[in-house]
């Protein structure tokens, strides 16, 4: 591939290689003097770049080029591999460094800086990356991580060749940036499914759906029943009556404790839901749920939350 500038030359370097492991996090702002790849192993993780919002899901890839503004938030248990790299020579690369949250200035350090990908014309990526093959792209950034963590001169010269690898495969898919819909009913589906079961007790609102989604009101319900196949309320519900069964058969919480738990209004709201949707009362599902949980469980899927 010709670059604009003839004066560029690929030579990926790392700089910093390692799984990022953390809980309910945010890191302020800045701007990066070389190029983060990092992967969602865990967890719930949103960036924001230059002001717009990027959730990260589970499995997903995300990559930050140099000199963009941008924050990181993460939610529960966050399990993040990454990478900080060159991938452009640069003879004063040895005095480039991770920059860390408040540097959102980097006249000071101009000439460290890394050219991005689009500015060269090699590659138009988005943060979110979808790439070619998501199992070969996982896999070399964990063998970048295992390989720099040895420090000895053979893994490291396996790193640098890992990082050119890595930069083929991010090339590769740029021609994939403009997901199917598929993806995005996926997307959809698995940011719902984190929503509600993370807010089950909330008095959730379509408008609070909608809002999560960042979408208006109506498209928001046409899209919920496209991708589950039925209104946000009834599968909200479902959702709440599953998680119940759960309870009933595995603990001895009072029904009032349940029904708060589950979102229900009050014990009445709850029995009177449960009831409708498995023609069981709770407390006749719990005292009939022993030995025969398989028939039990095929009233209403219980969901993992």
């Amino acid at each position: 591939m010709e670059l604009k500038d003839n004066m560029i030359h690929v030579s990926p370097h790392v700089r910093l290689c390692y799984t990022f492991e953390r809980s309910d996090f945010f890191q302020g702002p800045r701007r990066l003097l070389d190029y983060l790849f990092l992967y969602l192993d865990k967890g719930r993780y949103v960036l924001t770049i230059e002001g717009k919002e990027y959730e990260l899901l589970e499995g997903e890839f995300a990559l930050i080029q140099p000199g963009l503004l941008f924050t990181t938030q993460g939610y529960g248990d966050c399990v993040v591999p990454n990478a900080h790299l060159d991938f452009f020579y640069n003879p004063l690369r040895e005095q480039s460094f991770v920059t860390t949250p408040g540097m959102t200035t980097l006249t000071k350090y101009a000439e460290l800086l890394q050219p991005r990908l689009d500015e060269l014309g090699m590659a138009q990526l988005p943060p979110i990356i979808v790439p070619e093959n998501a199992k070969k792209l996982k896999q070399t950034l964990m063998q970048m991580i295992d390989n720099f963590k040895n420090h000895d001169v053979i893994s490291m010269i396996r790193v640098q060749q890992l990082a050119m690898e890595l930069l083929i495969q991010l090339i590769g898919s740029s021609d994939r940036q403009s997901p199917t819909s598929d993806y995005y009913e996926h997307r959809f589906k698995a940011r719902m499914e984190a929503y509600l079961s993370s807010n089950l007790s909330a008095p959730l609102s379509i408008a609070d759906m909608a809002q999560h989604i960042g979408y208006s009101e109506s498209h928001f319900c046409l899209i919920f029943k496209q991708v589950f196949g039925e209104p946000p309320h009834s599968y909200l519900v479902g959702m709440r009556v599953g998680k119940a069964q759960e309870l009933l058969r595995s603990t001895d919480l009072h029904l009032e404790v349940i029904a708060d738990y589950c979102g229900f209004a009050n014990a009445s709201h709850f029995s009177k839901t449960f009831k409708q949707i498995t023609s069981l009362t709770p407390g006749g599902y719990r005292n009939s749920s022993e030995g025969e949980d398989g028939e039990l469980e095929a009233l209403v899927p219980v969901l993992e939350l």
